[in-house]
């Protein structure tokens, strides 16, 4: 993401966070207060790689029960919480009266688990997975020839909507036309390109990360109708904010790491031109890619016996474009963990993977930006907190 697209935020400034607060709704309706009084905590769960999630934890005994038997427990046996179940997690604050909760997760229920200790009262945890895990139907083989990626896009979001469409007729799915007319104007075609035994919502993740693409979707409801749009797009083309986070003021606590185990200086990927009937071969080095962090700019220098080779053979390509996009991506993901790092801060509902933060207060080497690829964000007798990863990020 390039600079000009980030916006500095000093999460302590003009901030009130003294009035953290949630709200969940199951099948398109807030739960009843006597029930949300029941919810001990809320966890949301996200990351760059895997399926946004949450869990909560909620008090399953009734302590107003008059016998000591399965009567007591006021969630286990009832429809409140079943799996399937429609459920829409928001978190955030209430300023001045006024609520600012974010919606964090659109999903469904897909676990409840009881727990009866030895000691204490009965607790259920419910856990669930946003709305792309439904959008796992079935595994398919599929080739695709002269198409562009956002084509491509396209034609499996259209083919989930299909069967989608099969089960829930009232949810419609669809691809974002605005990020497809631009896109289709910066594409090139690929000659041949195969989706192999795959979940197409699986494959078209796979697909935007190969590529720097961010994968998103939206919602919106009106009734029982439902409308999903799908945001395909290169990750440059998403404004995001990157907060500020300084050690000893709103960065709790923070844990780097500096490894050099899997360093690689440069990147080779070999195929097969089918069309020229010709072998591929295209080398990236490290010193070649833009906005990777390098042991030289950490103040560490690298032997010539650490300078490490990587060859890629196991992936489809059909000309050297694709190859050489390929390598450059492959190798900016190898180069952008040689410094990754855990942190805790106050709880900030839009600090989620795919933002920044500008970490201070930890000396030259490891202060800096930081790509976040995951957050926790928590609610619960501690009140809110995030929890986060990241990898730094060359300016």
């Amino acid at each position: 993401m390039g600079a000009a697209a980030t916006l500095p935020v000093n999460i302590y400034q003009d901030q009130d966070f003294y009035v953290p607060a949630f709200i969940i709704k199951v099948q398109n309706e807030e739960l009843k207060r006597v029930v949300m009084n029941d919810i001990l905590s809320v966890t949301y769960t996200d990351s760059l790689a895997n399926v946004d999630s949450f869990d909560m934890t909620v008090n399953n005994w009734d302590a107003g029960a008059f016998t000591f038997d399965e009567t007591a427990f006021k969630y286990s046996d009832k429809d409140t919480f079943n799996p399937w179940k429609d459920v829409e997690v928001q978190m955030g604050y209430y300023r001045n009266g006024k609520s600012e909760l974010r919606t964090m997760l659109i999903g469904e229920i897909t676990t409840m688990s009881p727990n009866f200790p030895q000691g204490g009262s009965s607790t259920l945890t419910v856990r669930g997975l946003n709305l792309f895990h439904r959008f796992r139907t079935k595994q398919e083989t599929k080739p695709f020839f002269n198409k562009k990626d956002s084509d491509i896009a396209k034609e499996l979001v259209d083919s989930i909507a299909a069967e989608v469409r099969k089960k829930s007729p009232q949810l419609k799915l669809r691809l974002d036309d605005d990020d497809y007319q631009r896109n289709i104007k910066k594409e090139e075609k690929i000659p041949y390109l195969l989706m192999n035994n795959q979940f197409p919502i699986r494959f078209l993740m796979e697909r935007a990360r190969d590529l720097g693409y961010e994968l998103s979707m939206e919602e919106s409801s009106q009734g029982s109708n439902r409308e999903v749009i799908f945001h395909y797009r290169p990750s440059s083309d998403v404004s995001r904010n990157t907060y500020i986070l300084e050690w000893g003021k709103s960065l709790i606590s923070f844990q780097p790491t500096l490894q050099v185990a899997n360093t690689v200086a440069e990147l080779t990927v070999r195929g097969w031109n089918p069309q020229t009937k010709k072998p591929i071969k295209v080398t990236v080095k490290r010193s070649d890619i833009k906005g990777v962090v390098s042991p030289s700019d950490l103040g560490v220098t690298e032997p010539d016996l650490a300078k490490k080779l990587e060859i890629v053979i196991d992936r489809p390509i059909q000309n050297e474009a694709e190859a050489k996009l390929l390598a450059t991506n492959r190798l900016r993901q190898i180069g952008e963990v040689l410094i990754e790092g855990k942190g805790k801060t106050i709880g900030v509902p839009d600090l989620r993977s795919g933002s920044k933060v500008e970490i201070r207060g930890l000396g030259k080497r490891f202060s800096g930006t930081y790509l976040v690829t995951s957050s926790t964000h928590t609610i619960g007798d501690g009140g809110y907190t995030t929890d986060f990863t990241g990898r730094m990020e060359k300016l």
